[in-house]
């Protein structure tokens, strides 16, 4: 087992966090209402393939809105979420794999099995909460071809600029990058409730061609010796969807965890969104 001072273990572990973040988000504000019937809890899904790493799928029960707000406290709320007594299986071709849970709610399976182009079947049996299933096909992984990160003063702000550039497969893609600043200080609950900068880009108008943009990552601040995570994943038209859906919400953990829950799901008899795409990694120093 790699220390916790490797540095792919650390990469690893920073991505863990950032599911969590990136699924969800912020909690949002308790709501000043009385007598709100509370819908039934259900088991939602969240998932990445980690590099080098392996498969992680978050499991949890969703929330309701006046269950949390931003005075909850983090490490409480995910003891409250967590699902730990599940059976989570991956089933693909004729084979079986049973996935470990680590830690509040995230079990890991090994990432040697997913490949681009098979598709895959979650299943998730909760002696407590029910079970769900959900079904995806693993896209091909497209690499970043270049990549930089760096300081930009506006003389108002000083924000990270991204440059990166790639080679399109010919078939219809898209893609989502994200940036987020990370820290080997960086308390958990920051990455539980990260920045997180996420650019979602279709290949409509450059497909099969080599493409190449420079984007701001706006409304948040960044300093000279800053680390970012850049990553790139080449994910389905489906999910693509559901996180415009998402960022165009302007709130988080309702998201992926509360109630009403309004996205678009794969998860049968559950929320969330269970997906099989493989990230590229890069991290870099701002200056």
């Amino acid at each position: 087992m790699d220390s916790p001072s490797n540095p792919i273990h650390r990469i690893g572990t920073i991505l863990l966090l950032m599911i969590l973040g990136v699924l969800g988000g912020c909690i949002p504000d308790p709501l000043e209402v009385e007598n709100v019937p509370s819908l039934q809890p259900k088991i939602v899904i969240g998932s990445q393939v980690v590099p080098d790493q392996g498969l992680l799928v978050y499991v949890t029960r969703s929330i309701g809105a006046l269950e949390a707000g931003w005075g909850s406290e983090i490490e409480p709320l995910l003891q409250q979420i967590a699902i730990t007594d599940a059976l989570v299986t991956l089933h693909y071709d004729s084979e079986v794999d049973t996935l470990v849970h680590q830690a509040y709610g995230v079990y890991v399976g090994a990432s040697n099995a997913v490949v681009a182009g098979k598709t895959y079947t979650l299943h998730v049996n909760s002696p407590r909460w029910g079970k769900v299933q959900a079904t995806s096909t693993a896209p091909r992984q497209v690499f970043f071809n270049s990549v930089e990160a760096s300081l930009y003063l506006t003389g108002y702000d000083s924000l990270a600029r991204i440059k990166y550039s790639l080679f399109d497969p010919e078939e219809p893609n898209w893609y989502m990058i994200n940036v987020q600043k990370i820290s080997a200080t960086t308390p958990v609950d920051r990455y539980l409730n990260p920045r997180v900068f996420t650019r979602l880009v279709q290949d409509t108008a450059f497909n099969g061609q080599r493409f190449e943009e420079e984007f701001n990552v706006i409304f948040q601040n960044y300093t000279e010796g800053d680390s970012v995570l850049v990553t790139m994943s080449n994910i389905s038209p489906e999910y693509y969807h559901y996180l415009w859906l998402r960022n165009d919400s302007r709130y988080s953990l309702a998201g992926f965890a509360s109630e009403p829950l309004n996205f678009p799901t794969n998860v049968q008899g559950g929320y969330g969104y269970f997906n099989l795409h493989v990230p590229d990694v890069r991290v870099f120093v701002l200056d």
